[in-house]
């Protein structure tokens, strides 16, 4: 389906009863997003989806985070990770595989020693800074409105009894 073809199906699945200033500024919305879908990708692989997705992961964010302060081996990820993380633990074979996939994607380099027993050490590479300085900027907006997000699902449980503590249980589901 042609972006034309997308942005005209996504204008009939607004309400024709909404005023046409607010069906133009959905429109020219949803064509801003095709064209950055069609621009940077919008399959489940492409870096514009994953990139952001680590911020999410729990262990992924974390890893970049400790590794933000400097070059860090491998044990000292995992004892760092075992102090500060509310999971208490991440196992040898998760911690390798998060490391990998953000090697994979530029964001973690990982230097290999010729001694021996060799040791492994990671960093940020640039890239990986870069987008660690956005993800901080999240985090730090995030604990500023930590009251105000709380003030809102006190209110909405309150409203909702039905659907308290729905949210930390899908959580919890899906870790």
């Amino acid at each position: 389906m042609s972006s034309a073809d997308k942005t005209a199906e996504a204008l009939a699945c607004i309400g024709a009863d909404r005023p046409a200033d607010e069906r133009r500024r959905h429109l020219d919305n949803i064509s801003v997003l095709l064209g950055n879908m069609a621009l940077h990708g919008n399959r489940r692989d492409d870096p514009v989806r994953t990139t952001p997705a680590y911020l999410g992961d729990r262990w992924s964010s974390l890893v970049m985070h400790l590794l933000s302060g400097g070059m860090l081996r491998h044990a000292e990820l995992k004892k760092l990770i075992a102090l500060v993380s509310a999971e208490q633990d991440i196992s040898q074979r998760m911690l390798t595989l998060k490391l990998r996939v953000l090697e994979r994607d530029g964001l973690v380099l990982r230097q290999a020693t010729a001694d021996v027993p060799p040791r492994v050490e990671y960093q940020l590479t640039a890239m990986g800074q870069e987008v660690y300085a956005h993800f901080i900027a999240l985090v730090r907006w995030a604990e500023r409105a930590t009251p105000a997000v709380r003030a809102a699902r006190e209110a909405f449980d309150r409203k909702h009894p039905e659907f308290a503590g729905a949210q930390g249980q899908e959580a919890e589901a899906r870790d």
